[in-house]
């Protein structure tokens, strides 16, 4: 699949943390600065409404500031030596005053654009008036959802609720006509966004329609404030993010989810993108994804699924999802950088390293509780000696404790019984698996060997942790790479929570060192 970012082959492998900081720095969208001047008047905190670039189907808004310098009192003839104190100006912080233009409803509605209201959205639309009419409660639900992510708005000065023009469209022309599309907006693709207002393509899908729609109005949300300092890559995840949704029986609007099937969620597609792509070669990194440009997004929708799936990974992880939600209270200004720096911490390896893991193994209802890495070094084995590890059925990838040397041969066996799947009744298995039912290739339940390649190592095998070696109850091996073995019992990832037992896996070095091998290269 052809890709429109540059050819980032050389920045693979290991890199030190400050490069990949760069990288999420380089990706974002540069705040507009103050002049020495500006910064020493007095300013009231307005932010116009954020006006979208041409570059991109959905851009980050340039900063746009209303400044007000109070003027001082006259200080009257009569007066005593000391000087009345200056009027203090107001810095209360104002979110943008509505200029949302005022449509002839009964001049759209003769041109076959209805009109649906409601205390969050007000929708002109020409699509199927059944459809239209369930609208804008979907949005009105979904605002305390977002209020809740990124925080409540401040109120405008005129005291108003805040609500969003959203337009969308089964015949662009007739918008068009209707003179309801801004000459000055960049061209739409599916749909833009701009201040309080957002276009739209109708979908066929009605999932699909739902969530563009969030989307779009997730953008305007959270950007209507201005001064982003967010990257792009983020902006798009996190608006494809909280667009991912489900209704349950009573009708509530559930954002933020997994996808735990395909059948739900018609014509969004993004982890089938991920799947494809990652069949045709490894996942993109953490870096790669984080310096993703506006422009990349217009015609290409695997920037968006890596996107997604980026802030999904970090969202949803047990270590990283507080500090990710954090920010989302940090998208204006330059606080954006410092916060994910904090984040991802001093270690970026292996930071990528669980990432790459979790991209390659991505699946509809993945597990991000049970799946979840943590990583931790092995010691090595003397000649002839040996060391065990328990391995739970019910977990991801699991370290072994162990170290392992190049071109040095080994031996494991596996003993103990654990169950799959408890219903129609429990699967009983050893570590050599059950035939009748498999996972990638292997039989479920077989033991699974990775090795985490030392950093030294990720220079000459810079996607060796991705390759997975069957083992079963019994194997003989030679190390490939030198690093820390890890293990799992293979099951779907969406399907680890019912397992219940475990193995032990006795590990021992053979005394022979021989040749490496560098298959995995």
């Amino acid at each position: 699949m052809n890709r429109l970012a540059p050819n980032l082959d050389c920045l693979r492998g290991p890199v030190s943390f400050s490069l990949a900081i760069c990288f999420c720095l380089l990706a974002a969208c540069s705040s507009e600065k103050k002049s020495p001047q500006a910064a020493e008047e007095s300013v009231v905190i307005v932010a116009d409404a954020p006006v979208e670039t041409a570059g991109s189907e959905k851009t980050v808004p340039p900063q746009n500031v209303r400044q007000n310098t109070p003027q001082p009192e006259k200080t009257p003839a009569t007066s005593s030596t000391a000087a009345p104190e200056a009027s203090k100006p107001d810095q209360t912080i104002y979110r943008p005053s509505d200029q949302r233009p005022v449509h002839n409803n009964q001049r759209l509605e003769l041109l076959g654009i209805k009109c649906y209201e409601s205390p969050r959205l007000k929708l002109y639309t020409d699509i199927d008036p059944k459809i239209a009419v369930t609208l804008p409660a979907v949005i009105d639900q979904a605002y305390a959802s977002l209020a809740d992510y990124f925080g409540p708005l401040p109120p405008d000065r005129e005291g108003t609720e805040f609500q969003v023009t959203g337009y969308i469209m089964q015949n662009r022309a007739l918008f068009r006509e209707a003179g309801v599309i801004l000459d000055s907006l960049p061209a739409i693709v599916n749909g833009r966004h701009q201040g309080a207002q957002f276009w739209m393509d109708a979908q066929s899908q009605p999932y699909y329609l739902k969530h563009l729609m969030l989307h779009e109005y997730t953008h305007c949300y959270s950007m209507i404030m201005g001064d982003i300092g967010a990257p792009v890559w983020y902006l798009e995840g996190i608006a494809e993010s909280m667009a991912t949704h489900t209704t349950d029986a009573d009708g509530k609007i559930h954002l933020n989810v997994m996808p735990h099937n395909k059948n739900d969620f018609g014509g969004l597609g993004r982890i089938t993108l991920i799947e494809d792509a990652v069949e045709q070669a490894p996942p993109r990194s953490i870096q790669e994804i984080m310096q993703f440009h506006p422009a990349n997004f217009l015609y290409n929708n695997e920037e968006y699924a890596w996107s997604w799936a980026l802030c999904q990974f970090f969202d949803k992880h047990p270590v990283y999802g507080s500090p990710f939600r954090e920010l989302a209270q940090h998208m204006h200004g330059d606080g954006f950088s410092k916060k994910i720096q904090e984040m991802l911490g001093d270690d970026y390896a292996k930071v990528n390293d669980d990432w790459m893991l979790f991209a390659r193994n991505l699946q509809p209802g993945y597990d991000f509780q049970n799946a979840a890495v943590t990583f931790a070094s092995g010691e090595s084995l003397r000649p002839d000696s040996s060391a065990t590890a328990v391995v739970n059925s019910q977990k991801g990838w699991q370290s072994s404790g162990i170290h392992v040397e190049q071109g040095i041969v080994y031996e494991v066996s596996a003993t103990g019984r654990f169950t799959l799947a408890q219903k129609p009744k429990p699967w009983e298995s050893t570590a050599d698996g059950i035939s009748f039912q498999y996972f990638k290739g292997q039989p479920l339940g077989r033991l699974i060997m990775m090795i985490q390649p030392d950093p030294d190592m990720k220079l000459t095998h810079p996607n060796s942790i991705l390759k997975e070696y069957p083992l079963g109850a019994h194997a003989s091996w030679m190390a490939p790479v030198s690093g820390t073995v890890y293990f799992r019992l293979n099951d779907a990832w969406n399907s680890l929570a019912d397992n219940r037992g475990e193995v032990e896996v006795t590990l021992q070095r053979k005394s022979k060192p021989t040749t490496g091998d560098d298959s995995d290269r």
